[in-house]
């Protein structure tokens, strides 16, 4: 029997691992993951357009999700930042990630608004793009409109005008909104202002209850690294 352990506990460490597990290369590693979302909500991929029927749904590096009048969705990156995404609303999502210590994420805001929660970054990049303006992000919570309207409720983001190169620094409490000769007005919220503005997203913190998703990174040397994402279960 003795012999025989050094064969069969091997197989089931790799049973264990294959469960749930979805083995990405170097060279085609997801951003993020959709983790909850209500219908209806698609994702346009090389030019072709469908329904996400799944949870837990990939996003890639050039992906375009869409939100109709009733859709939400709940996105997480792989450093664990997330992004609840209102109706009516349509991003692109652009970036690199080697591991979720050193990912580069950009997010273009077509239309709609979006709610974030950004990891605490150090040197790494977390962008989010409107007509108008840039805002980067180093590990905060705060909103952004693609009316290039951006507000914060915790941490500081810098927004820049892409007209003029103005830049402003948004604190805790404030907003920014760009001008349409590239100035940006800046200012502060009220409690009653900044409750208004999270309220939108209310309805993406029922139910959210997590199942672990385990993807598997393989890099060009072969060697193998598991990271657990927790995918919550979708409403209907």
């Amino acid at each position: 029997m003795k012999s025989l352990s050094k064969y069969f506990l091997p197989l089931l460490i790799i049973g264990v691992l294959g469960i749930g597990a979805h083995v990405y290369d170097a060279n085609d590693r997801p951003l993020a993951f959709v983790q909850k979302f209500k219908p209806s909500v698609g994702l346009e991929k090389n030019g072709e357009f469908k329904d996400i029927r799944e949870r837990g749904k990939p996003l890639f590096d050039g992906d375009t999700l869409r939100t109709d009048q009733n859709g939400f969705a709940l996105v997480q990156f792989m450093d664990k930042s997330m992004a609840k995404i209102n109706p009516d609303s349509r991003l692109i999502v652009r970036g690199d990630i080697q591991d979720k210590q050193n990912t580069s994420t950009r997010i273009g805001l077509e239309l709609g608004e979006i709610l974030l929660n950004v990891s605490e970054r150090g040197s790494q990049d977390f962008e989010v793009t409107t007509n108008s303006a840039v805002a980067s992000v180093k590990g905060t919570s705060f909103g952004a409109t693609f009316g290039d309207y951006f507000w914060v409720e915790e941490g500081e983001v810098e927004v820049t005008s892409k007209q003029t190169g103005q830049s402003v620094t948004l604190s805790e409490k404030m907003y920014g909104q760009v001008q349409e000769d590239g100035t940006i007005e800046s200012g502060e919220l009220t409690d009653e202002e900044l409750k208004e503005r999270k309220e939108g997203y209310s309805k993406m913190n029922e139910k959210l209850e997590p199942t672990i998703y385990k993807v598997r990174f393989t890099n060009e040397s072969g060697g193998e690294r598991v990271i657990e994402m927790k995918v919550f279960e979708n409403e209907n």
